[in-house]
């Protein structure tokens, strides 16, 4: 069976899998990181549809997004803590506060807008 896009955006583009345990420390890290809250791709095939939007944002903003996948299991725990409503979402944070978040999937134009949006976005103050 081939690798779906979610499992590449982990093996070969080495997005970690965010944990429970995990997350404070991926969002300590610098720059704007990003959480992708997939849901169970089988029941929610757009999963992968957001995946393949994130590694073609990760071309418009060379370097600029740090991805890192919420584990499947830490999902229920998480998603209150980042105002995930509905899967699959993504999270923008930078150093640890919230920034935006975009559920669903939406149209490309979106995605690049909002990112944009986001990352232009004043910093939290130290």
């Amino acid at each position: 069976m081939p690798a779906t896009v979610i499992e590449r955006l982990i093996s070969i583009e080495n997005c970690p899998v965010i944990t429970e345990g995990t997350v404070d420390r991926f969002l300590d890290g610098s720059g704007m990181a990003v959480l992708f809250f997939t849901g169970d791709p089988r029941q929610r095939p757009e999963s992968n549809d957001v995946a393949v939007v994130l590694r073609e944002l990760n071309t418009v903003f060379p370097g600029r997004l740090r991805v890192g996948i919420v584990d499947q299991a830490a999902e229920a725990a998480l998603k209150p803590r980042f105002g995930v409503l509905v899967v699959p979402t993504l999270v923008y944070m930078r150093r640890g506060e919230f920034v935006g978040l975009i559920p669903r999937i939406q149209d490309w134009q979106s995605y690049v807008e909002k990112t944009r949006a986001f990352l232009e976005a004043a910093p939290p103050s130290p």
